[in-house]
């Protein structure tokens, strides 16, 4: 009997907030998906001796673990929390109520009452500075206990009694409490990494790692990497030769891995799936059996594939280093777990994947592999209960069927019974859209390249006159700026509030070099890079779209590729400080369109505002909805149109246009006590025609 080999990839990985100067953790997340991801994974895995999964670590990541381990007071805002909240400056108290609310509100605040009680009372207040004066210090220790306690993970909330019992006190935390927490928190994540080394020994996982900060390996080899992925794509106007530092990545990626694990990785997940034949051949000349990428380089390496049948063979590529294996993502799949299932029951999500696993299985006539590739880490605060619900029925139902069995990486590789398929090239790209747009093209993003290769020009020389530390300093300090997470936040595609933050941090890398170097900081480094603004009001859709309409901003790749138009711009200078909707977002998947609505959208859930939705054309829709707190509770669901209030304001609207000439004229009116107060857009209609989902809009 034919055999389905379903291969997980939970890729673990979080920038590096760790400024070099002072040792200082400028942002907390590899601490928070520490206690709630990293060892939360595998332990769920751990219950279920049949299922087989591969792990990604990035070795930035889990260096930066190891530092809080020595020393959490090193976390700027773990150190707040750990202080006695009547000793707090009011810049901390500041802080604390700005950030102190930083989890899910449906998933990860709501299931604590207290915690959405103090939630809903800083809701009231336009700013931190006005809520400072009416939270008292025993709210803001049960705000810091609160908050930690909802990024626990299940393995915690199950298993370690000191986390249980501050759960079921629910309020009225002490000092001690909260300390006895933080440092049972660190405690845990001395454990992790044992964890995923107990694991490869026994078996039960195949364990890869990146290159060491995470860069975009194919950029630093060769700047044509970009016009190779997409000839459209503008490139920096300065670079520098970044090959010495690609190879350093790799190397000190592999020396982190033996130290950890004891032997060499078999593999790498690259950063953000960026390939091409160039990264590969440097992969294989140290050593890397197996990597992966996307379906979209799938597409671009193999000659009239046939999809849904050749995707799930063996693939190895020629390089000249040697032979390395390749496996391409589902694409699909893995975005179902990634960003759908999260809104669905967890045995519903879990028949639906193991219905789609055996549509793949009916279809093939020979032993497959389907790879499942995804962030094992950002997704599941948007599921409830952090997934588990979700993974234990998956887990459970993977077990118990004859037909489909899970492996690592490593074991789906050594199936000679799956066809394998040699190439002598393969296309260049990632695993967002297929192309490396996503770091480079965007002003910004090339602005920030031009920067860093004028810094390392810089370095370069001055290297031979700086002794072995300071040489050490300055490339690790170069290293981290080459990582992919800084270029993927500028421009216009992503969206995170803390952009400024990230802007920052990256010209602060590269200050430091000219700091190390006894040279004057370019002034060009003390600019943002990153204009809040956009440069223009409205910027097209650039890719499909297929949003789950539930009013909560879910993980930004729910919306990546949508239209925006910025309302503000439209009014130019004029005040628009009365406006309540700031942002809109739209796009379609050729069946619906959809559209978010985003700004001061929490005074809909007061009640007293209204939206009248008007579309004409081809598809005419005129309905009016009253927006409450109603609405946020149950959304708004006919054939036509699906409404949903939460933190933002999102619509989908059947509306298929099948012909070149269709389209429709789209516009939103809010009313108050029947009076218009706002139109979205300003000043006409938005003009919507069939999406050609190769140029995607005309307007």
């Amino acid at each position: 009997m034919k055999t389905l080999n379903l291969a997980f990839l939970w890729h673990m990985h979080q920038p590096w907030y760790r400024d070099e100067r002072s040792g200082e953790f400028l942002m907390p997340w590899v601490f928070l998906h520490a206690i709630k991801d990293y060892g939360e994974m595998i332990w769920i895995q751990s219950h279920y001796p049949n299922i087989r999964a591969t792990y990604n670590l990035v070795p930035s990541l889990m260096t930066q673990l190891e530092f809080y381990i020595k020393d959490y007071s090193s976390d700027r805002f773990l150190a707040l929390l750990a202080k006695d909240s009547e000793s707090l400056s009011e810049d901390e108290r500041l802080v604390l109520l700005d950030q102190g609310f930083f989890a899910n509100p449906r998933t990860m605040i709501a299931p604590f009452w207290r915690f959405s009680e103090l939630h809903s009372k800083r809701t009231l207040y336009k700013n931190a500075q006005e809520a400072s004066r009416n939270f008292s210090d025993e709210e803001l220790t049960d705000i810091s206990v609160l908050f930690l306690l909802s990024w626990c993970g299940n393995l915690l909330r199950r298993t370690n009694g000191i986390v249980g019992n501050l759960i079921a006190k629910a309020s009225g935390y002490t000092q001690e409490e909260k300390i006895g927490l933080i440092e049972t928190l660190i405690d845990f994540c001395k454990t992790i990494l044992p964890m995923y080394r107990t694991f490869q020994e026994q078996g039960k996982v195949s364990v890869f790692t990146t290159p060491f900060f995470h860069p975009i390996l194919p950029l630093l080899l060769d700047l044509n990497a970009a016009k190779a992925s997409d000839s459209n794509l503008a490139i920096p106007s300065k670079w520098s030769d970044f090959s010495d530092d690609a190879t350093r990545h790799v190397e000190d990626a592999i020396n982190w891995y033996q130290s950890v694990f004891g032997i060499s990785p078999p593999g790498f997940w690259p950063a953000e799936g960026a390939v091409s034949s160039a990264a590969l051949s440097l992969m294989a000349k140290h050593g890397i059996q197996y990597t992966c990428t996307d379906e979209d380089i799938f597409f671009k390496s193999v000659p009239n594939p046939h999809y849904r049948i050749d995707l799930y063979k063996r693939y190895a590529l020629n390089t000249e280093n040697g032979e390395i294996g390749l496996l391409f993502r589902d694409k699909a799949l893995s975005d179902l777990i990634g960003f759908n299932y999260s809104n669905m029951d967890p045995q519903v999500a879990a028949d639906d994947f193991v219905s789609k696993l055996r549509g793949i299985y009916d279809a093939v006539d020979f032993n497959a592999i389907v790879p499942v590739f995804l962030d094992g880490e950002n997704a599941w605060e948007f599921y409830d209960n952090n997934a588990f619900g979700f993974f234990n029925a998956l887990y459970e139902r993977l077990s118990n069927i004859d037909w489909c069995k899970t492996v690592t990486i490593p074991e789906a590789h050594r199936l000679e019974s799956v066809p394998k398929v040699t190439l002598n090239s393969i296309g260049t790209g990632s695993w967002i859209f297929g192309t490396l747009g996503t770091w480079m093209g965007h002003s910004e993003k090339n602005r920030a390249w031009e920067l860093l290769a004028q810094t390392h020009e810089l370095a370069k020389a001055h290297y031979d006159r700086l002794d072995a530390e300071t040489q050490y300093r300055v490339t690790r300090e170069l290293m981290i700026a080459e990582g992919s997470d800084w270029f993927w936040w500028y421009g216009d595609d992503h969206y995170t509030p803390q952009a400024a933050e990230f802007d920052e941090i990256f010209r602060g890398h590269l200050k430091q070099v000219y700091q190390l170097l006894e040279e004057k900081p370019h002034s060009a480094l003390s600019d943002p890079i990153k204009r809040i603004r956009v440069d223009t009001e409205h910027i097209p859709q650039s890719a499909p779209i297929s949003p789950n309409i539930d009013g909560h901003r879910s993980y930004y790749f729910e919306w990546t590729g949508a239209g925006k138009v910025d309302l503000s711009r439209a009014f130019s200078t004029m005040d628009t400080s009365g406006t309540i909707i700031k942002t809109l977002l739209y796009g379609t998947d050729g069946e619906y369109f959809y559209f978010q609505l985003s700004g001061g959208t929490e005074q809909f859930h007061d009640g007293g505002y209204e939206l009248a939705i008007d579309i004409k054309g081809v598809h005419t829709i005129a309905h009016r909805l009253r927006l409450s707190n109603a609405l946020a509770k149950e959304p708004y669901n006919s054939t036509k149109l699906k409404v949903a209030l939460g933190e933002c304001l999102e619509i989908a609207v059947a509306a298929p246009l099948t012909k070149p000439t269709d389209q429709i004229e789209v516009s939103f009116l809010l009313y108050k006590s029947d009076t218009l107060i706002q139109r979205v857009p300003v000043y006409n209609s938005l003009t919507l025609k069939t999406p050609n989902f190769d140029t995607l809009w005309y307007i």
